[in-house]
Order: structure tokens, then C-alpha cells, then sequence
């Protein structure tokens, strides 16, 4: 019940400076209505750090979930079509209180997978429906730290940690009738079931089989960080224990592109390779919808990734601005025409300085030979003339007579 690192695909036209969401809620009849809840459980839809816009992807969020919820809230009986590996574990838990709260019977049917957050939700129905291909995950509760903290924050944290593994603990008691201390053992081992261990389990209530329509099309990524679930990529990085009978595409463009049209092997063995691979021509023909979503993710993987090296390059020139010191090549190679990385720019710097220190020694040769020094010659002695070997001879006989009349006479 981490929270999300990524955020998932949305759908449905919006404003583009308005978060989209991806649930439905419909009026199937006068006593029956539907909602469809796919993606990934988040407190809110998430913006681009760069530009502002929400990230494209399938979120379930608080935002304008309650007041949706009028079109059902009245109907008899209501159908909740869950698809998600889970997510904040407070929206979590606020979703399965709003459908708790409804007055009809709530029968929610695991289309695909209900992991973490999700299997939550779950918890809500009166009724659970699964099938053999469907998975459910739950697990204990995890956070992602951003700040400095000392060890009374830690004990803090640690106490709301535990306080929401006990809530969690005791929704999943409600449902199942196990008790709290089995049930946070299994969250704490990460327990993965498939719909008809759920069943066993208490989880759900029904395993439907037999029915073409309902098969569960699951498969990998090579790299096991996105699982797709009938056409929808999860983000599954930092779970553990994910069944290996899960196929793992190997041959797929990229790490989010693959499709399995068959369900997930009931054994315990890896079957690399999936039983369907395909190239990302054949995903467009035959999955439209999941060909777009895995182009939008890799577009908005490929601009992150180049924000990200953008300001790499922009902190290592001001790492070097003070060796530099020259405005203008640093803005020059910032923001200029030519822009450059900080070796580039280290480069220019040493060729503009060997550029001056050339143009300053013919400056001051250019200099000297103008003041026609070279036309001076060289004078002795302070430019006095050369003493006289006569006058030399007298001054020391003179210097001699004065020390012997000290000593009083010539010895």
C-alpha cells in the first residue's frame, strides 16, 4: 500500500489544464448502475514537474469521486468493475467507505487484478466476484520518505504506520473472517492469491469460470517493473513475490509493450517469452488502445529523461562558473545558440586563455620595440664611468695613514 512512483494512464476528454479520471459511473437501468474503477489508486492525479500539465495515465482519486457517486447512490443494486494494482492506502480506504456507505448491494468483480490499495476497495463489496485468471495482492503498509528525520519522527511515523496496518487489518477481518495477527502475517510476507485462492481464502465470494468473455490477458515486462492486465499497464515496481506463472515478454519494443491473450499459467513455473508476443505495428492493429497508452508513457518517459539531463548539464557548468569566470561564455553555453556541456565549456575557457596570453606577449613586444629600448645600451656602475686605477691607490694609502695614527705610528 505504497504510494505510486508513477502515475498511471487516464482517459476520457477534459480541459488540458483539468485532471481527467478514469472511472465510469452509469445508470444501467432503473434499479441497477456500474462503476468501472482502472488504474492506479493515488490521492491525486499527478502534474509534470516541468510543465504544470497532469500526467497522462488511469488514475482512481477522491476528486469529484463522491459527487459521481449520486448517479448510483440510489440504485438497488450496483456492479463495481475493479482493475488496479492499488496505491495510496487513504484513498484507498476512503473509496471503500463511500461504496460501503451506498445503500444498495454492492457486488464488485475483479476483472483483472486487486492489489495493495486496491484489494481494499475490494473489501467493500457484499458481494466479491473473481475469476480463475484474476489476481489478488495484499501486503503491509510502506512509505516514501522526502525529508530529514530524527529518531522521535521515526518512532511517530512508525506508530502511524502501524495504526494503518491495523485499520487495513481489520477491513480485510471483515471480509474474511480471519483473524487480525493471520492476517497481518500475510501482509507482512506480501501474500499474492489467484481468484479462486481468494475465494478459499474468504476474499471474495464467487469464482466464475467458463465464460470466454471473462478470460484474464496478463503478461510482464522483460524488465518486471509494468504488468499489464486485460490491455492495462500497472506499475509494479518495488512489490515483491509476483507469481512467476505470470508470462514475461522478452521480445516487446519497449518495457510496457506486450500482450498475452491467454490466462496466466495456474503452475508455479516462469514462462518467459509470454504466449503472445508482438511487434509494436501488430499492437497498434490489434490493441489501439493499449498501443497509444504505451507511446504516451514512452513519450513522457523520453521528456523526464531529458528535463533530467537538461539539468545535469546546466549544474555541472555552475559547478565550474568561479574556474571560468566569464559571464558571458557561461551564458553563452546555458543558453545560447550553441549551447554546451561543462567539459565543452571547460574546453573553450582553456583556448580563450591561451588566446590571451598570445595576444598579451606580442602586446608587450609590440610595446618594447615602439619605447626603443632595444636601442640602449648596457652602463656599468649605475652609469657612472670606470674608476681610475691612480685614484683607487690613493685612497687606500690614505685609509692606511689614518689606522697607524691611532695606533700611534707605523709599526
Amino acid at each position: 500500500m505504497n504510494k505510486p512512483k508513477t502515475g498511471p494512464l487516464i482517459a476520457g476528454p477534459q480541459p488540458a489544464t483539468v485532471a481527467t479520471k478514469f472511472w465510469n459511473m452509469a445508470s444501467v437501468s432503473e434499479d441497477e448502475g456500474e462503476i468501472t474503477l482502472y488504474g492506479d489508486v493515488m490521492s491525486q492525479v499527478p502534474v509534470d514537474w516541468w510543465t504544470g500539465e497532469p500526467e497522462p495515465g488511469l488514475f482512481i482519486t477522491p476528486e469529484g469521486f463522491m459527487e459521481d457517486l449520486a448517479v448510483v447512490k440510489d440504485k438497488s443494486h450496483i456492479n463495481v468493475r475493479l482493475n488496479s494494482c492499488g496505491g495510496d492506502l487513504y484513498t484507498g480506504i476512503a473509496i471503500h467507505n463511500a461504496l460501503k456507505a451506498l445503500n444498495g448491494t454492492v457486488n464488485i468483480i475483479v476483472e483483472g487484478i486487486a492489489a495493495s490499495a486496491a484489494s481494499v476497495i475490494m473489501c467493500a463489496g457484499d458481494t466479491v466476484t473473481v475469476y480463475p485468471g484474476s489476481l489478488v495482492m495484499i501486503h503491509g503498509v510502506s512509505v516514501l520518505l522526502w525529508d530529514w528525520l530524527n529518531i522521535p519522527d521515526m518512532k511517530q511515523l512508525i506508530k502511524g504506520m502501524d495504526a494503518s496496518e491495523r485499520a487495513v487489518a481489520e477491513i480485510y477481518n471483515t471480509k474474511t473472517g480471519l483473524d487480525v495477527g493471520t492476517l497481518r502475517s500475510m501482509m507482512t510476507k506480501e501474500t499474492w492469491m489467484t481468484g479462486q485462492e481468494a475465494v478459499d481464502k474468504g476474499f471474495a465470494d464467487i469464482c466464475e469460470r467458463g465464460e470466454s468473455n471473462h478470460v484474464v490477458n496478463m503478461c510482464m515486462s522483460a524488465d518486471r517493473k509494468i504488468l499489464t492486465v486485460n490491455g492495462i499497464a500497472h506499475d509494479i515496481n518495488g512489490l515483491r513475490n509476483i507469481p512467476g506463472s505470470i508470462p514475461v515478454i522478452t521480445r516487446a519494443p519497449t518495457a510496457k509493450a506486450g500482450v498475452n491473450n491467454k490466462p496466466a499459467n495456474k503452475g508455479g513455473t516462469s514462462k518467459e517469452g509470454g504466449n503472445l508476443t508482438m511487434n509494436m505495428e501488430e499492437l497498434r492493429k490489434n490493441h489501439p488502445e493499449l498501443a497509444a497508452q504505451i507511446e504516451q508513457e514512452a513519450a513522457a518517459a523520453a521528456r523526464a529523461e531529458a528535463v533530467a539531463e537538461e539539468r545535469a548539464r546546466l549544474q555541472a557548468i555552475e559547478s565550474i562558473e568561479t574556474a571560468v569566470g566569464d559571464p558571458e561564455m557561461i551564458a553563452a553555453a546555458k543558453y545560447g545558440e550553441n549551447p554546451c556541456t561543462a567539459q565543452e565549456l571547460s574546453f573553450r575557457a582553456m583556448q580563450k586563455h591561451a588566446q590571451n596570453g598570445a595576444a598579451f606577449l606580442a602586446s608587450f613586444k609590440a610595446d618594447g620595440a615602439a619605447s626603443g629600448a632595444d636601442r640602449v645600451g648596457a652602463a656599468p656602475n649605475n652609469g657612472t664611468g670606470a674608476p681610475d686605477p691612480g685614484e683607487d691607490e690613493a685612497d687606500i694609502q690614505a685609509v692606511i695613514n689614518a689606522y697607524n695614527k691611532t695606533k700611534g705610528g707605523t709599526r
